[in-house]
């Protein structure tokens, strides 16, 4: 039996994890204006899908069996998304028995969870076990001989996920008339909850898409084997990345987990790819920020917990107690508060959980 090579980790994409990681605790820190959240959120979550698809096709995922691709998914997304989900439950629990909240908390906690709606921010992982799953079986199907074979595989999958996009987005358009309806009972609910966790992966799906198309359209640049000159390619970043901002604006408001798009779905998706291709070349431009590739890496832990383990509460109450002291340009210092508050409270967390608690990450504890 031959030994099979291990994709080594490239630096570059773990700082595009890395800068959306950081782009999603902004969003959520309440500390920059409204028109810049707008972007924010256009750009950070999709960047995830979008980097995933390119996983895909740098990890060769379509080739390897069913088996193994649902145990290793099943293992990195939806056991993560099991055990902080058990962990907000506690927590909500623990609110209940201190007088602070109810059981209707706990029911929705658990709905959540059942239904893989996801609580808070963990709607990101099932959506994205589904999105990948659904994205490997189209190119499994249309790799075969009866649709032309490998050549035409791409674009037979590319034209699947647009479809199935576009029929997700009237399928959504069809419910919202009957929210009132699903919201009458608990077991209507939850079908609705679970119906929109499948229209929400299905929206992803061209993000999945993309990033994979990307990097097989230009495997040898991605993996370094063929090289752009520096500077153009480090402009070229730039231009994209500007590029986006307007358009991302001009859609208006988007929150994957509501699966709302703003006025033009048609411009989110636009602007978070060109957005994410501006980001990739810059930081494939730039030798490696060892900060970024840090929660890159880690930019799970830190999607689970900068909020419901309220770091994110501890930096603002520290932001504002310190806030009064700082009479010039507060308004700046208060941002870089809150997010390196933050930050050094997740620093500290992503530390304590890999070495103590890697079963929440789908990992087995090393000696």
């Amino acid at each position: 039996m031959g030994i099979r090579m291990t994709k080594k980790r490239l630096d570059y994409m773990d700082m595009v994890k890395g800068v959306g990681i950081l782009g999603i605790v902004v969003m959520h820190s309440t500390t920059v204006p409204l028109e810049a959240i707008w972007w924010i959120s256009s750009v950070a979550p999709p960047l995830f899908f979008l980097m995933s698809g390119m996983m895909i096709g740098y990890t060769g995922e379509p080739e390897k069996s069913w088996k193994e691709i649902l145990i290793r998914k099943g293992r990195s997304l939806l056991l993560p998304f099991l055990y902080f989900s058990l962990c907000y439950i506690l927590r909500d629990l623990v609110r209940v028995m201190a007088g602070i909240s109810d059981m209707e908390e706990v029911r929705l906690g658990v709905n959540d969870l059942i239904t893989l709606w996801g609580s808070s921010v963990l709607w990101f992982l099932p959506a994205l076990f589904l999105s990948e799953s659904i994205f490997i079986f189209l190119r499994k199907i249309f790799g075969k001989k009866v649709f032309g074979g490998q050549k035409y595989a791409s674009l037979w999958t590319a034209s699947a996920c647009l479809i199935l996009t576009t029929v997700s987005f009237l399928i959504n358009d069809a419910l919202k008339p009957l929210e009132g309806f699903f919201l009458s009972e608990k077991q209507l609910y939850a079908l609705l909850c679970v119906i929109r966790t499948v229209l929400r992966a299905v929206y992803a799906l061209p993000f999945v898409c993309a990033g994979y198309l990307l990097f097989e359209g230009f495997r040898k640049f991605w993996e370094g084997e063929k090289r752009l000159p520096l500077w153009g390619q480090l402009t070229g970043g730039i231009i994209l990345f500007l590029a986006g901002i307007p358009v991302s604006v001009a859609n208006g408001y988007f929150d994957f987990r509501s699966l709302s798009f703003g006025e033009i779905p048609v411009l989110f998706y636009f602007s978070a790819m060109i957005s994410f291709a501006g980001i990739l070349l810059i930081c494939k431009s730039c030798p490696p920020v060892k900060p970024l590739v840090f929660f890159g890496k880690n930019s799970l832990i830190v999607m689970a917990t900068h909020i419901d383990f309220y770091f994110l509460y501890i930096a603002l109450n520290l932001a504002n107690r310190v806030n009064r002291f700082i009479p010039m340009g507060n308004r700046v210092f208060f941002f870089v508060n809150v997010v390196g508050v933050i930050l050094v409270l997740e620093a500290g967390c992503i530390a304590a959980i890999n070495r103590f608690a890697p079963f929440l990450l789908g990992r087995k504890r090393r000696f």
